[in-house]
C-alpha cells in the first residue's frame, strides 16, 4: 500500500522568485489590483508604521531568509525522496476562467508541459518569476503520475462523496498553473519526480469549498493514497498562501498557530470573510493539514513581506510534516 511520509506548506510568489530589486514594480501594481481595496486608505492607516517595513535592509533580510526556507524545503524533499507528489495549489484564470471554474479538478495526464502564458497577457516580472526560471526560454515536460491521479479521481468520487472534475488532455491555450510550476523550479529543482496536481477553487465565488470541506477533502485525499495498493511513497504540498495581496500578520499567525496544534475545529470554521483575494489559498494549507494530520508540523520561517506603503505584500509561511 502506498503511504503519506511528508507534507510541505510553501507560499508562492513573485516576491520569491525575482530580485529583491524588483519590489517595487510589483508595489506600483498593486494600486490597480481589483483584489485591493482603498489603496490610499490603508495607507493613511499605516502610515505611522508602515515605514520602518519597508526600509531596504528589512526587505533584503526577509528576502533572504525566504530564500533560505525555500532551500531548507528543497533539502528535505531530496532527503526524504517521496516517488510522488500530490500538490494542491490553485487555478488563477489559467486553465480556467473565474467564469467556469470547478470546485476540485484533478489533472491525470502522463505528463505536463510548461507552457507559459502569452507575453502580452502577463507582466513581465510575474512571467519571469514563474515561467522564466530555466533561463533557457524553452518549455519543459514533467511527469504526472497519472495512475495515481485517476485512482484519486474515482475514490475521491465513489468512496468519499467527492463530485471531482477531471483533466486528461492538458489545455493549450494557457500556462501550466504557477502553483504546480513554483513546486518544479523552487522545491523539485533538477531531482525531479511525478507529480498529481490537484485544482482548488480558492479565489472564485461561488462555489469555494468551505475550510470544513477543504479540511475533509485532505482526510479523504490520505484514506485514498494509503489504499492504493501500490508500494509508494507519498508527499502531499500546499503551495500558495498566507495572506495576500494586503499581508495579515495576525490571521497569518493564527492559522499557523492552529496547524501546529492540529486545531481542527478552529481551522475548520475560519470566518469565510477572512479567506479571500489571496488569502483564500489558505484553504490549500487546511485541505494539506487534513492529509497529514498523522505527521507532526515543523514551522521552517514565516515573513511578513511588505513592498508598498498600503501594507500589500504577503506574508510568506515554510512548514514541514514528518
Amino acid at each position: 500500500m502506498a503511504e503519506i511520509v511528508l507534507g510541505i506548506g510553501t507560499s508562492h510568489s513573485p516576491m520569491l522568485s525575482i530580485d529583491h530589486a524588483a519590489f517595487p514594480e510589483l508595489a506600483a501594481r498593486d494600486r490597480g489590483n481589483p483584489f485591493v481595496r482603498d489603496f490610499d486608505g490603508m495607507v493613511k492607516t499605516k502610515a505611522s508604521w508602515i515605514g520602518r517595513e519597508l526600509e531596504p535592509a528589512v526587505t533584503r533580510a526577509r528576502h533572504d531568509a525566504n530564500q533560505a526556507a525555500l532551500a531548507r524545503l528543497s533539502a528535505v524533499l531530496t532527503e526524504v525522496a517521496p516517488d510522488t507528489l500530490v500538490v494542491i495549489g490553485d487555478d488563477q484564470n489559467e486553465w480556467f476562467s473565474p467564469d467556469s471554474q470547478p470546485a476540485l479538478c484533478i489533472y491525470w495526464g502522463d505528463t505536463v508541459e510548461n507552457l507559459p502564458p502569452p507575453v502580452e497577457k502577463m507582466n513581465p516580472a510575474i512571467r519571469s518569476a514563474y515561467w522564466g526560471f530555466y533561463g533557457d526560454g524553452t518549455n519543459r515536460t514533467f511527469p504526472v503520475d497519472g495512475t495515481l491521479a485517476r485512482y484519486l479521481v474515482e475514490t475521491l468520487t465513489h468512496e468519499h462523496g467527492f463530485d471531482v472534475a477531471h483533466v486528461r488532455v492538458q489545455p493549450r491555450h494557457s500556462a501550466f498553473g504557477h502553483a504546480w510550476n513554483f513546486v518544479h523550479q523552487r522545491l523539485m529543482k533538477d531531482r525531479v519526480v511525478p507529480i498529481v496536481p490537484v485544482l482548488l477553487n480558492t479565489y472564485y465565488p461561488p462555489n469555494q469549498p468551505t475550510p470544513k470541506r477543504c479540511y475533509q477533502l485532505g482526510t479523504a485525499l490520505r484514506q485514498a493514497i494509503e489504499s492504493w495498493p501500490v508500494a509508494k511513497r507519498v508527499a502531499v504540498v500546499a503551495s500558495g498562501g498566507l495572506s495576500h495581496f494586503v499581508v495579515d500578520e495576525t490571521l497569518d499567525r493564527r492559522v499557523l498557530e492552529l496547524l501546529a496544534k492540529k486545531d481542527v475545529a478552529a481551522l475548520t470554521t475560519l470566518p469565510l470573510a477572512q479567506l479571500e483575494s489571496g488569502n483564500s489559498e489558505i484553504r490549500n494549507w487546511i485541505a494539506t493539514a487534513g492529509a497529514v494530520e498523522h505527521l507532526s508540523m515543523n514551522l521552517v520561517d514565516y515573513q511578513p513581506c511588505y513592498r508598498s506603503e498600503a501594507g500589500t505584500g504577503i506574508g510568506t509561511a515554510f512548514a514541514i510534516w514528518r
